[in-house]
């Protein structure tokens, strides 16, 4: 990597929020946070693949709008700390101004033509179209235009962005998915870093690594993401996640609970930004959980301080 990037940074930093606070005024006066509450939930959910129940008349586990709840009771918390909340979103709804339709070209580009032209294969083809196109504007697309408005609109100090994880389903001895919920429930935050040669090779990422690494936001995520890593784990008394593979990585002399990974937002926004994963949903522990939490919404009963998303809320 060469060169020096035109770095602007727009956002301050805990030093200059420090200073330029008096001592009466509250804890967080000064710090403009940004809640981003993942995916988009609704009618999106399933062209996100962040929509499941394991029984028909259990409540659809939708990740985009259970973190907007979470999002909600922690903008609550932070505005009477002092902070300027500004949420990315307050619906299901994307915030992506594009259509799928626009996303036709780049479908077909990634989808591969079918070899024989008969009805069946020119029907599955259009699914397949329809699918990436769809994926592509609630997906890839959402995030560049949330990075934007961070960039661009917003400029808080901080992003955070809110989900909650999953894990694959398990696999049988003949090799097929089992729609069955799993043992093992844990909790990560996640930082930018750890890109592969050949994400490096990428002119686009190199330069937006440049950019991280001139704007000095790569230590205040560290400083948030161990702290935020540590509250999370206190407050769910769950073990760190693990990555088997190479595609994110732990850091020493920090909370095991803290990783980095090459992921588009964290990426793409140029001030700090922590994404928080915890609990896994598909679990035998948080499944009941976030099915007990969305039952008392859907009736109106008082929040418990035991439930999975107060927690959350409560930890951040």
């Amino acid at each position: 990597l060469e060169g020096e990037p035109d770095v602007d940074i727009w956002w301050s930093g805990p030093e200059a929020i420090r200073s330029a606070r008096k001592g009466s005024e509250l804890p967080l006066s000064g710090v403009h946070i940004a809640l981003d509450p993942g995916h988009i939930g609704g009618e999106w959910a399933e062209i996100e693949g962040r929509h499941f129940k394991m029984k028909q008349d259990d409540f659809a586990v939708r990740e985009g709008e259970l973190v907007l709840e979470v999002a909600r009771l922690v903008q609550a918390r932070l505005l009477k700390l002092g902070a300027e909340l500004t949420l990315l979103r307050d619906d299901h709804k994307k915030l992506n101004p594009k259509s799928p339709e626009d996303y036709l070209q780049m479908a077909m580009d990634r989808v591969p033509q079918p070899i024989d032209v008969s009805w069946a294969s020119l029907a599955d083809y259009a699914l397949a179209l329809r699918a990436q196109m769809n994926r592509l504007a609630a997906v890839n697309g959402e995030l560049i235009e949330r990075a934007r408005l961070v960039n661009e609109d917003i400029r808080p100090d901080v992003l955070v962005s809110l989900h909650i994880n999953a894990a694959p389903w398990p696999i049988d001895n003949q090799g097929r998915v089992k729609h069955e919920l799993v043992e093992s429930n844990h909790t990560h935050v996640l930082i930018f870093g750890c890109l592969s040669d050949t994400e490096l090779s990428n002119p686009r990422q190199a330069q937006q690594l440049l950019v991280k690494l001139h704007n000095g936001s790569g230590g205040i995520e560290l400083e948030l993401g161990q702290a935020l890593g540590l509250s999370l784990g206190n407050a769910t008394s769950l073990p760190a996640s693990m990555y088997d593979g190479r595609n994110a990585v732990r850091l020493d002399g920090y909370t095991p609970y803290l990783w980095a990974r090459n992921l588009m937002l964290l990426r793409y926004v140029e001030c700090p930004v922590i994404l928080l994963e915890p609990y896994i949903a598909n679990s035998k522990a948080a499944y009941p959980r976030l099915q007990a939490a969305i039952r008392t919404r859907q009736e109106g009963s008082p929040l418990t301080e035991d439930d999975i998303l107060v927690e959350y809320a409560d930890a951040v």
